[in-house]
């Protein structure tokens, strides 16, 4: 409920503050004293349009702040935490929600929520689920035809049908779009088949495994280094094969011509070169063989690293043809086959998925009708309990039908089923029935409002309405009506109404007053509001039942009407 208003420089008011209860609140005054400024500040505060016009002459800004306490499950908490202004945790049992928004000469708004800067939309947001203003002259948001299922549904606390149908749609939307990718996917697969079967098999034959690129590069570094070895091995046999098959017997041939040296003249380093040339015939002979064998064993490994090479390069060029990682070509190879299985059963992987989709439908459909019914049985009991409360408020003449209409385009199926619903009715015998808003008048449209507002009273998501003269045109017992409706509606709602009528005034659970009049000192018109006491309160009814004059006949009707109205 709306607790306090601060309002500074606002047209005609200067600096005011105001304190609300629960229940009814009525706001009187004369013609032009500036009741309606009240509404317009509050409009301001929850993020209404607005213009420099508004601030007060001489002043650079404006500014209007409006206080309310909500339960923590209002619906206005689950804006403020989807839009990180509270956390879950900082919400309480009666919370405080602080709207503040200033404008500027230059035209510059700011906003904030409990003192955090948000834009004007997100205020909006939130303040449409605080607070509903009716005014005289507003296409008020009750009877716009896009709120009207909402409206019902409330009335028929249809909320679990509402979830199975969303839950419903949802899944009927998966399943359409996940036909409409499978047909998109088979129909380019088809345009692409013999380019797609010629990949497959290029990768099939090469069959590749993950991590065997990494595999492959280790294995044709060693083999390069392999390569080098058995080079420089080979250069060293072929130094040795010069001298023939057997070099040994070069340095043989030597070793006898120096043992032909008679023996007594031998020297010690004759002696020597003839044993070192005995040992240089043997280490020969051994390296020669060993370089034999090496050379033989590995006749064969300048074909592996060719091999090697091959395939490891062929991995890397089909990775990047197919634009994944070498890793990746075997899952890529997989998911390529399970497309060409797929063109090759396509009509039967299609036909799964269209059944898949219309049983998805029919699923929809069936719940979808279920809450259609919901919505026709309680469409028929909203529109009788409205029109019972229509000839009190002088709406005699009037009729008030709840239509619900099945759509039968399929794009036009929702989330919240297949039904459009629309109020219409009209306010004369005879006439033909039209959408409210459009067959009644400011004051016809206010009490249509009311009439609503008071059968659906207990399953209202608003904490709190206003009423701009919903008592236009009508006086007597048919005010005394609306007033007692005002008072009923309040046992669930808060309620603000200005008025001019003295028997819906004497509803009221609180009185402010409005005034206008000319601060000398200042210069200038100023509004004032004034929170009236019981003698007071008898008073101003008075003063609107007689006049300026205030009569003492104008007393005791006050008074009559303040003991016998029944308070909420």
């Amino acid at each position: 409920m709306l607790t306090n208003l601060v309002i500074k420089n606002f047209i005609l008011i200067e600096n005011l503050e105001l304190s609300f209860g629960h229940k009814l609140t009525v706001l009187t005054g004369e013609t032009g004293a500036g009741k309606s400024i009240l509404l317009d500040a509050v409009s301001f505060a929850l993020g209404a349009r607005s213009d420099t016009s508004m601030i007060k002459n001489g002043c650079d800004s404006m500014s209007v702040i409006a206080s309310f306490d909500v339960a923590k499950t209002h619906p206005s908490i689950k804006v403020l935490i989807e839009h990180d202004i509270v956390s879950e945790s900082e919400v309480s049992d009666n919370f405080e929600i602080i709207l503040r928004r200033t404008l500027n000469k230059d035209g510059k708004n700011k906003a904030f929520i409990n003192d955090i800067p948000v834009s004007l939309s997100t205020l909006k947001m939130v303040g449409d689920t605080l607070i509903e203003i009716h005014g005289q002259f507003d296409n008020q948001s009750l009877l716009n035809p896009a709120t009207h299922i909402n409206i019902l549904d409330s009335f028929a606390r249809d909320e679990d049908v509402k979830e199975e149908c969303r839950i419903a749609y949802q899944n009927w939307q998966k399943k359409k779009k996940e036909l409409k990718e499978i047909e998109e996917s088979f129909a380019k697969a088809k345009e692409d088949e013999e380019y797609l079967k010629h990949n497959l098999s290029e990768l099939e034959t090469l069959n590749p495994q993950k991590g065997e690129e990494e595999e492959l590069n280790k294995k044709r570094h060693i083999l390069m280094n392999s390569e080098k070895i058995i080079t420089s091995i080979k250069d060293a046999f072929e130094y040795l094969s010069k001298y023939g098959d057997e070099p040994e017997k070069f340095i043989a041939n030597a070793n006898y011509a120096l043992e032909r040296i008679p023996d007594d003249a031998k020297n010690e380093n004759i002696n020597s070169i003839v044993s070192e040339l005995e040992n240089a015939t043997s280490n020969l002979s051994d390296a020669y063989e060993k370089l034999k064998q090496i050379l033989s064993e590995n006749d064969g490994d300048t074909s592996t690293l060719e091999t090697t090479e091959e395939r490891l390069f062929t991995i890397r060029e089909l990775a990047r043809k197919h634009k994944v990682t070498p890793d990746e070509l075997p899952e890529f190879m997989l998911n390529l086959k399970k497309i060409v299985d797929n063109i090759n059963n396509s009509d039967e992987v299609l036909n799964e998925k269209r059944k898949e989709e219309l049983d998805a439908k029919q699923s929809y459909l069936d719940v979808a009708n279920k809450l259609s019914d919901i919505r026709s049985e309680y469409g028929k009991m909203l529109s009788a309990r409205v029109m019972t409360e229509l000839p009190p408020l002088k709406l005699e003449k009037a009729t008030f039908e709840v239509v619900v209409n099945k759509e039968t385009d399929e794009n036009k199926f929702s989330s919240n089923g297949i039904d459009t619903v629309c109020f219409m009715g009209s306010t004369n015998f005879g006439t033909t029935k039209n959408y409210i808003h459009k067959i009644a008048s400011g004051g016809e449209l206010a009490r249509f409002t009311l009439a609503i507002k008071v059968v659906i009273s207990d399953a209202s998501i608003i904490s709190s309405m206003i009423f701009d003269e919903v008592d236009t045109g009508i006086s007597g017992a048919t005010a005394a009506a609306v007033g007692e409706r005002l008072a009923r509606l309040s046992k669930s709602i808060q309620i603000l109404v200005v008025t001019h009528s003295p028997q819906v005034a004497s509803f009221g659970n609180h009185h402010f007053k409005v005034s206008k009049y000319f601060d000398a000192d200042k210069n200038t018109t100023v509004t004032s509001v004034e929170q009236l006491s019981e003698p007071q309160r008898v008073n101003e009814i008075a003063r609107i039942i007689s006049g300026d004059k205030i009569t003492p006949e104008a007393i005791s009707a006050a008074e009559k009407l303040f003991i016998t109205s029944i308070k909420a």
